[in-house]
């Protein structure tokens, strides 16, 4: 179920960024918030990780 939030964040996250470049209004803010997708995409199942790994 994780795996499809993952998922969805990082593919969101590629779209957002293609469509920053193509953004009329804040291109600055559309990049920025599609970074933030990516990123989270990548830090969630680190982080989820390394509780697992606590317990």
């Amino acid at each position: 179920m994780l795996f499809v939030l993952y998922l969805i964040l990082l593919v969101g996250g590629m779209v957002i960024l293609g469509l920053s470049f193509a953004s009329p209004i804040l291109p600055a803010l559309v990049f920025v918030a599609g970074l933030l997708c990516i990123v989270a995409a990548v830090a969630i199942p680190v982080t989820a990780g390394a509780f697992e790994q606590r317990r």
